[in-house]
């Protein structure tokens, strides 16, 4: 009928699974650059915190050392900066969450027709990735803090 109104073909015809199937491919594309971009500020936060732990072990020599020499076990020094590490990585990601959940509320505050819906679930697994970056970050630290030599520490300014 259009053909013969147009006089030509000037129109294309497309069905509703088409567009599904062209919406799914955006999707899927959306979904990997947002998992790119978060993959990247997980290494770089990562990086953040080893540089952070790195000096503060250098900074902290002769606190090592005095810790050492009165006692302290080798897996407490470790402990003491793993924990640090810990508490930076979920500092990171509380801070990262705050900026999630509060684009989220301001999404539904401008746009009151779109639904957004929280995913608590992922809010937890993103705090627990987040400390476990910290962990993984501050393991070379703690492991040179910790097999530093008392008296060589005390020496160190």
């Amino acid at each position: 009928m259009l053909s013969q109104r147009h006089g030509r073909e000037d129109f294309t015809i497309i069905t509703q699974d088409q567009m599904l199937e062209v919406l799914g491919s955006v999707l899927e594309i959306l979904t990997l650059a947002v998992g790119a971009l978060g993959t990247i500020s997980l290494v770089v936060g990562g990086i953040g915190i080893l540089t952070t732990m790195t000096i503060s072990v250098n900074e902290r020599i002769s606190e090592v050392g005095l810790l050492r020499a009165l006692g302290a076990a080798r897996h407490q020094i470790m402990g003491l900066f793993l924990g640090e590490a810990m508490i930076l990585g979920s500092a990171g990601g509380l801070a990262g969450l705050a900026l999630g959940i509060g684009g989220a509320w301001l999404i539904h505050l401008l746009l009151p027709g779109l639904p957004v819906h929280i995913a608590w679930t992922y809010v937890l697994l993103s705090l627990g990735i987040a400390v476990g970056i910290g962990l993984l970050a501050g393991v070379v630290p703690a492991l040179r803090a910790a097999r530093l030599d008392p008296v060589q520490a005390l020496r160190a300014e």
